[in-house]
């Protein structure tokens, strides 16, 4: 029997088991939100390297003009937001106050949104609130966790001039309030716990809603989940139930996506005048390298843009930057640009910097080398040189050469535009280098290498010559390029330089 068993097992056909495949659980959305608390006053100060002049944001709060924002040399000065106008000046004479402007706000997110488009294809303007929404879910495995990717956007913001606060949840509402005190909240289930002691007025209700509360004993998040939905519908209406739901993610919260320009524009008001060039370098780096990051978001690139210099009592200075080809290299932009600064003589301080590229193009952007040695980068390198000479010496000082059907060697090239393609080839044994004028010689102090090579030509125009050529070497061991002339004036002539 045994054996039998055995028998009937080697004859039964082998099991193959196979690992089929596990559905993985689909990802939890990842908000990122982006706070701006000092908006109105960044908007002022950015352009200035340190913080010496006190500066001051005013507006109209209570029906009176007040102070909306300060900078610290003005807090330090006894200026605090809040305090009337008329006051704050009484208290810092050297205040320096400017006007709340909501349209450049407005615009300024519109670019700041554009420019967080190189890290999420999915950003969200929020109406009446300074800051920004991205999804962070679906470039954790490009940015990192939403604690690394936050810091990330914040130092990077902080270097164009803006002050930053960054926290991440699973539903928008969350995130915003998770960014309040820079938190990231991981999953739905973890907001009501993480979030219930955010303060009543954090919450982003309508005017009015959150004192009422206040005055009914409710002083945090979780006081109000935990009353139920049908006694919050009752005390305060519809509209508290459905935000506490889109924050907990009960219910979706749809958002409309931002989708960057076709063109960049930003002006910078100075808090200070810039009496000379150099003073322009740091705010015009900020300008670039908003400029570049919305250039990345956007797989753009720009060939030319304008700077515009305001004076008070005198016309704009204009500058006008080309390059030889698209880039989003905000550090090709600034050599160009410091170039051209070294030339610029303003006439008078400057007041305010606009920038503005009216044509983004598509960028197609090629894998480089290690050793930067293929043609194309070799081709760029060129161009960039010639970019940095025409900035410092004018367009019309760098050009390239082109060929003309000419024997005759001072006619046979032209000048031409650097975009415009080469015609010709150069020919090996004539020189790339030929003096302005050819200069008389006496042949016996040269040995002749190579030659004649024969040329007569020009009849038809009246510049008719009779020449043979001869490739020579001097007594240095430099290599030139002699002819002898027959017609019109007889001699021995040096007309070019071998490299």
């Amino acid at each position: 029997p045994r054996s039998n068993s055995v028998s009937q097992l080697m004859r039964t056909p082998p099991l193959i088991l196979t690992a089929m495949p596990r559905n993985e659980p689909t990802a939890e959305p990842c908000w990122l939100a982006i706070r701006l608390p000092h908006l109105v006053l960044d908007l002022h100060t950015r352009g200035q390297r340190g913080r010496r002049i006190p500066v001051a944001v005013s507006g109209v709060l209570q029906r009176r003009e007040r102070i909306i924002d300060c900078n610290p040399p003005a807090r330090t000065g006894g200026v605090a937001p809040g305090m009337l106008l008329t006051a704050a000046r009484s208290v810092l004479g050297e205040l320096h106050v400017v006007e709340r402007d909501l349209a450049a706000e407005h615009r300024a997110l519109k670019r700041l949104a554009a420019w967080c488009y190189q890290y999420s294809s999915q950003v969200c303007m929020l109406a009446d609130r300074a800051g920004l929404l991205l999804e962070a879910g679906a470039s954790e495995r490009l940015f990192g966790a939403p604690e690394h990717f936050g810091k990330r956007l914040v130092r990077e913001l902080g270097g164009l001039g803006y002050h930053a606060a960054a926290g991440s949840a699973a539903t928008p509402e969350a995130a915003w309030l998770a960014a309040g005190d820079s938190r990231h909240v991981a999953g739905v289930t973890r907001i009501r716990r993480e979030l219930g002691a955010t303060p009543l007025r954090d919450l982003h209700l309508e005017p009015g809603q959150s004192a009422a509360m206040e005055r009914m004993g409710f002083r945090r998040l979780r006081d109000l989940l935990r009353l139920p939905k049908r006694d919050l519908t009752r005390r305060f209406g519809p509209a508290v139930p459905d935000y506490l739901d889109r924050l907990l993610g009960v219910r979706p919260d749809p958002r409309p996506f931002y989708r960057p320009p076709e063109r960049f524009s930003v002006r910078l008001e100075l808090p200070a005048d810039a009496p000379h060039r150099q003073a322009l370098l740091f705010p015009l780096k900020r300008l670039l390298g908003e400029l570049c990051g919305v250039l990345r978001g956007g797989d753009t690139a720009v060939q030319s843009l304008t700077i515009h210099l305001a004076h008070e009592d005198h016309p704009d200075t204009d500058l006008a930057l080309g390059l030889q080809s698209p880039t989003q290299d905000p550090e090709r932009l600034l050599d160009v640009l410091r170039e051209r600064l070294e030339r610029l003589r303003l006439p008078q301080a400057v007041r305010a910097i606009g920038l503005d590229a009216p044509r983004l193009l598509k960028l197609s952007a090629g894998q480089g080398a290690l050793f930067r040695d293929t043609p194309a980068e070799r081709q760029q390198d060129i161009e960039q040189l010639a970019e940095r000479l025409q900035a410092r010496l004018g367009r019309r000082a760098v050009s390239g050469l082109a060929g003309v059907e000419d024997h005759r060697p001072e006619y046979s090239w032209r000048p031409r535009a650097l975009h415009e393609p080469v015609a010709c080839a150069p020919l090996a044994h004539r020189p790339a280098w030929l003096l302005p004028k050819p200069r008389r010689c006496a042949i016996a102090e040269y040995e002749i290498l190579a030659g004649p090579e024969r040329i007569e030509s020009g009849w038809w125009d009246g510049r008719d010559c009779r020449r043979d050529y001869f490739v020579v070497r001097d007594r240095h061991g430099c290599i030139l390029w002699a002819f002898r002339e027959y017609k019109p004036r007889r001699g021995w002539y040096l007309h070019g330089i071998f490299a």
